[in-house]
């Protein structure tokens, strides 16, 4: 009640001044607490959107690269080895030795391009169905002639788990 009754004897002019500011600082906790962060929220939503879609489309994708390879015939271990052997002589050429132990291939790689680790692990899934179970890859740069530019490519070891292990 006194603060009321000082206010009551400040002059006009001080009274609408405090007004004043008192709606300018209700104003800004307004614009603070509750109108920044909805319009903030607002701002990030499409870019949040799109970028669910995205992940939503490669899980979709995934899963139908899972249900193919499910559906797909089961392949006799020996089949396997012989086609991974294959596909490893084709797609890596010397830069890549196969060493078959059981179920388990090993691939030791010296100098693989990515575009052909990616074709082989591709073909390996598809074709004798191995599925890499650890990887000891390190990416290495090689100086070509002057005029071109740096390969990168991959060396180290990769093994892979063939069906009926």
């Amino acid at each position: 009640m006194k603060f009321f009754n000082t206010l009551q004897a400040l002059p006009k002019k001080d009274r609408q001044r405090l007004g004043g500011l008192a709606a300018v600082f209700m104003a800004l906790m307004l614009w603070t607490w509750n109108l920044a962060p909805a319009l903030k929220t607002l701002r990030e939503v499409p870019l949040q959107l799109s970028q669910l879609d995205a992940q939503t489309q490669q899980l979709k994708a995934m899963q139908a690269q899972a249900q193919a390879l499910q559906k797909s015939p089961r392949i006799k271990p020996n089949d396997a080895s012989r086609l991974l052997q294959k596909t490893a002589a084709e797609m890596l050429g010397g830069g890549a030795r196969l060493n078959l132990e059981g179920s388990r291939a090993t691939l030791t790689l010296s100098g693989v391009s990515a575009d052909s680790l990616t074709q082989f692990l591709a073909l390996a899934r598809e074709q004798s169905q191995a599925m890499p179970i650890e990887a000891h890859l390190q990416k290495f740069s090689t100086s070509g002639p002057p005029n071109q530019d740096r390969q990168e490519l991959w060396r180290g070891a990769l093994i892979l788990s063939l069906p009926g292990g």
